[in-house]
């Protein structure tokens, strides 16, 4: 009987060990790329999710918040965040991370953001 139930929590352990390797593997980070390097390999990344860097293009933040555009040094790219609730530190000028669906529209490019990291200001003020 003792055989029996070690061999059930043996099972029972590997079973658990298979499911969480499998879980890391699948749970590999999208690499951060900038607007240039999304826009320039367009072929590769439409329609796909992405993680992109870049500027909040000044004087780009729609009236109701839920657009901007996030420049490069050549390229730009339109964002809606729409769908998500947007960080109070994104501003104009302000370096943002975006992740999305990267897709082409009538306009260009756009990100369908599903996530929008901005850094922290008060870091990087001087103290007066």
């Amino acid at each position: 009987m003792a055989s029996t139930r070690a061999s059930r929590l043996l099972a029972v352990g590997l079973l658990i060990t298979v499911l969480v390797l499998a879980m890391l593997i699948q749970a590999q980070p999208l690499p951060q790329i900038t607007v240039d390097e999304v826009v320039n390999n367009s072929d590769i990344h439409e329609d796909k999710e992405v993680h992109v860097r870049g500027i909040v293009v000044e004087g780009s933040i729609s009236e109701s918040g839920l657009m901007f555009v996030l420049g490069g040094i050549e390229h730009e790219i339109t964002i809606d965040v729409s769908g998500i609730s947007v960080p109070e530190g994104l501003v104009e000028g302000s370096t943002v991370v975006v992740q999305g669906k990267f897709r082409t529209t009538a306009d260009g490019w756009e990100i369908d953001a599903t996530q929008v990291q901005t850094g922290c200001p008060s870091k990087y003020e001087s103290e007066s």
